[in-house]
């Protein structure tokens, strides 16, 4: 389990980013893996969609299965969404993350808002990624902390930074601050970091960017979050309002081939 850990941890290199997608069940994983990606992340919002349910609603537990059953069909190594960590104290996520270092996952994500949305003050939020990097010591297992103010309207750029710069002075392994919506903000946040490496979200509340342009700007790994589950429920979403509103039977232009499917899938259940 260290070796796959410390694998993970060596894919972050700043200016080479890992592109790390982020399936939302075995089957996905399995289709990702097949074209080439080399480690996941888990989305909570995608296992939920999964299970039938809302984001939010997942238990600790839950949530730790389903990260776990990724790099179980795929051998991969996955960082585990974990959302508030399992409570709003540092020794709920101490708690926590001890039990996610037990399981066979190579990293985990700590927000800096709690279970119902609402975001901790900056010393909780410093002191509940602190209790995390204590409890993975020695485990080899890599801390993501998240700063997650630019995903709302009031979002504040200079709040976000200094609690970057604060998460990767007490020893996350990275740092990640959704919504960034164009290059001037995902440069204050890599500055923010100094030498912890960066994770850039590409999903619908940030701007356009490709690989190169995250490269230069010193992101080291690019993860997808909800889009990819986002995209595909969307496509059912859409064909079936049209079959039940218009009676009109259009398959979407990215429909894949059946053939293309069957050949990025194993013949077996291993």
């Amino acid at each position: 389990m260290n070796d796959t850990r410390a694998q993970f941890r060596a894919l972050h290199v700043a200016g080479n980013p890992l592109v790390m997608p982020n399936p939302w069940d075995v089957g996905s994983a399995r289709m990702l893996a097949a074209l080439g990606a080399k480690a996941f992340g888990s989305t909570s919002a995608g296992a939920a969609f999964f299970m039938g349910r809302q984001e939010g609603t997942l238990s600790f537990d839950e949530m730790l299965d389903a990260a776990c059953a990724l790099g179980d069909a795929t051998g991969l190594p996955v960082t585990a969404d974990l959302e508030s960590c399992g409570g709003d104290g540092p020794d709920d996520v101490a708690r926590a993350i001890k039990v996610a270092a037990a399981r066979p996952i190579a990293g985990a994500s700590i927000e800096d808002i709690s279970a119902d949305g609402q975001p901790f003050g900056l010393t909780q939020a410093i002191d509940r990624v602190s209790a995390a990097v204590d409890a993975a010591k020695d485990t080899g297992l890599v801390i993501t902390a998240r700063a997650e103010a630019m995903q709302w309207p009031t979002g504040d750029l200079d709040d976000v930074c200094n609690r970057i710069s604060a998460f990767a002075k007490v020893g996350a392994d990275v740092v990640y601050a959704p919504g960034l919506g164009n290059a001037e903000m995902v440069r204050a946040v890599v500055k923010a970091a100094g030498d912890v490496p960066v994770n850039m979200l590409v999903g619908s509340n940030e701007g356009a960017f490709s690989v190169a342009s995250l490269a230069n700007l010193g992101v080291a790994r690019i993860s997808t979050g909800a889009a990819l589950a986002r995209a595909a429920y969307g496509a059912v979403i859409d064909m079936m309002r049209d079959v039940l509103e218009s009676g009109r039977i259009q398959y979407p232009a990215t429909t894949a081939s059946f053939d293309e499917i069957q050949a990025l899938l194993p013949k077996s259940s291993q």
